[in-house]
């Protein structure tokens, strides 16, 4: 018998980068994040996740880049510190 482990977040699916290494990425590769990310949140929907929306979430659904910066996200093209994380 499994034992639950308690509940997931989008957090717990998401990959992160910094802003130097998004600027290393090529645009395919900025596709496949944005595919990957929609896709885990969907799926966590699909399991049942009822929690709100991720910002991160309707940034990418609007074509934008989203960031987090020392536990805010904002969405961003430069990088305004050695704190800003993709999410």
């Amino acid at each position: 018998m499994t034992k639950a482990q308690g509940t997931l977040s989008f957090e717990d699916v998401a990959v992160g980068f910094t802003w130097e290494e998004w600027q290393l990425l090529d645009l395919s590769q900025k596709d496949l994040y944005k595919d990957v990310m929609l896709e885990n949140y969907n799926n966590l929907v699909s399991v049942g996740y009822q929690g709100t929306k991720p910002d991160s979430v309707f940034k990418l659904e609007q074509g934008e880049t989203p960031w987090i910066v020392e536990g805010g996200i904002h969405s961003g093209t430069s990088p305004g510190g050695d704190h800003n994380t993709l999410l």
